[in-house]
């Protein structure tokens, strides 16, 4: 009779003991990203069942904008480090959070016609180039930074078109609304018809991708959790095969 009892005891328990509800986990995330974020969806998901992770995609410095104005963001992935500086700054990231996950490479799309790029872009055929926008996008000011230590800045400068993020310059060029466009290696991964850009040397540190977690969402640790997961093995190798450097 008693164990009868314990068994009905245990069954009843066992209806009402809670399950876990999924969380979802709120990236803001720079448009380079874009094209890797699905496969580090795919494996966290599998390390990490119980999480959802859903991203939002723009310029980092639209991002920082959005999340100064009470945007519902958890973790921040940004194409540099200022900006998420200047989140723990305002007191809107934690510190301790702060992180160099990858470091992107800054291309050249399409190949030059000729093997000296600049003389490429300082040619009069050549009327149309995008970039990223500097004051918002870290690949903006990595691409107009490259042309003024080569001396081209103040000769390209009216040639100039401005894409409100790095993905939009790609677009321009790939529509052939210009001849050409500075753009993320990233962006370029796993597209035949487009992996003939030319990457450009010395700008790598100048792309340090860094990822801070949100504070006052109350998903602080679970925030941190999806930071350790990316510094792993599994992650880093995600990073590298869609043409991220790594720390």
């Amino acid at each position: 009779m008693i164990s009868r009892l314990l068994g009905w005891c245990v069954l009843l328990c066992g209806t009402f003991l809670p399950v876990p509800a999924e969380t979802t986990l709120r990236v803001a995330a720079a448009s380079n990203l874009h094209v890797v974020t699905g496969p580090l969806v795919e494996a966290f998901a599998r390390d990490h069942p119980a999480v959802d992770l859903e991203f939002s995609y723009g310029s980092s410095g639209n991002l920082v904008a959005q999340i100064r104005q009470g945007a519902p963001f958890d973790v921040f992935l940004s194409a540099d480090l200022t900006y998420p500086e200047a989140l723990i700054e305002a007191g809107h990231a934690k510190p301790t959070s702060l992180m160099i996950f990858a470091y992107g490479q800054l291309v050249l799309w399409p190949w030059p016609e000729t093997k000296d790029w600049k003389k490429t872009l300082l040619s009069p055929s050549v009327q149309r180039i995008a970039i990223a926008q500097p004051d918002t996008a870290p690949f903006g000011i990595a691409a107009r930074e490259f042309l003024r230590s080569h001396g081209a800045w103040k000769t390209v400068e009216s040639k100039i078109i401005l894409g409100e993020n790095v993905a939009q310059a790609l677009h321009f060029a790939e529509s052939g609304n210009t001849d050409y466009a500075f753009v993320a290696a990233s962006l370029l991964i796993g597209r035949p018809e487009l992996e003939n850009g030319l990457v450009l040397p010395g700008m790598d540190d100048a792309l340090a991708h860094g990822a801070v977690t949100i504070t006052g969402r109350g998903h602080e640790r679970l925030a941190q959790r999806f930071l350790d997961w990316l510094r792993g093995e599994t992650a880093r190798g995600i990073l590298s095969a869609h043409g991220y450097r790594l720390p």
